[in-house]
């Protein structure tokens, strides 16, 4: 596999914790969660594939999933030492995919919205899963069109209706101009098909966050991950939805400093 190209952003001394943001994001995403956290760290992040100043890895006719685990495992490599990943929606998912192709052996996982919702059911499939398809290709249609808001069906399907109209005016063309990326996101996402009973191979302390607010699907995702994932430990953060890494630092950055704490017990 090819070498690609990142840039580490790195603050701090401790422990060494990696922060993978989620799509439509950069390193910047962590700020909040860094500022409140009180225990020393070594905080490493870059943004993923398509976003700030990480080149994209993935050709226009190929999207596996693949190419994405294999750039978290270099980065991962590059660190050279052991260390706790953490991600965030799109930065979760890529997590437990690395550490599912045994491409990463981390001390621990922190997923905060984590999204591997296209992983299948034991027995049944997801009700909503139909719904998902049908919001990716109302987005790709919308994005054929050139329509300058079609990033907000994504972000208003993980908060709610007119959320991306809410945001800052700079956030919205970010987001604007990440969109195709977004959507590749979306077509490697549908890559990663395990059976949910796979993350039963996981041999490593996890912790599972999501808002109490969260969509449906992401809810669903995390109790089947729960389920299988050995010793799991779920947190709720009340009144949070998608985006809890920004809107609720604090609870967040708790949840993640009292999981590094009880690992380095």
């Amino acid at each position: 596999m090819k070498k690609f190209d990142f840039e580490i952003m790195e603050t701090g001394q401790g422990p060494a914790v990696l922060l993978l943001p989620g799509s439509f994001a950069t390193p910047s995403a962590w700020k909040g969660i860094q500022s409140n956290l009180t225990i020393p760290i070594r905080a490493l992040s870059t943004s993923l594939p398509g976003y700030g100043t990480t080149p994209e890895i993935r050709p226009d006719n190929d999207a596996d999933i693949g190419r994405l685990v294999e750039f978290v495992g270099q980065i991962v490599d590059a660190v050279g030492e052991p260390l706790h990943v953490v991600g965030h929606s799109w930065g979760a998912h890529l997590a437990l995919a690395a550490v599912l192709a045994k491409r990463i052996k981390p001390l621990s996982v922190v997923c905060f919205e984590a999204n591997p919702i296209f992983a299948q059911v034991v027995g049944r499939p997801f009700p909503w899963r139909p719904d998902i398809d049908s919001m990716v290709n109302r987005f790709e249609a919308a994005l054929a069109d050139g329509d300058p808001e079609a990033a907000s069906i994504i972000i208003d399907f993980y908060s709610r209706p007119g959320t991306f109209l809410e945001m800052p005016e700079a956030v919205r063309n970010f987001c604007r101009a990440s969109a195709p990326t977004n959507l590749r996101d979306w077509h490697s996402a549908a890559t990663f098909t395990p059976s949910f009973d796979a993350f039963a191979a996981f041999d490593l302390p996890v912790t599972l966050v999501r808002g109490s607010e969260t969509p449906v699907p992401i809810s669903d995702v995390n109790e089947q991950l729960m389920a299988y994932i050995p010793g799991a430990r779920e947190k709720v953060v009340d009144g949070a939805d998608h985006f809890l890494i920004s809107s609720h630092t604090a609870a967040c950055s708790e949840i993640l400093q009292d999981h590094i704490a009880a690992i380095s017990i």
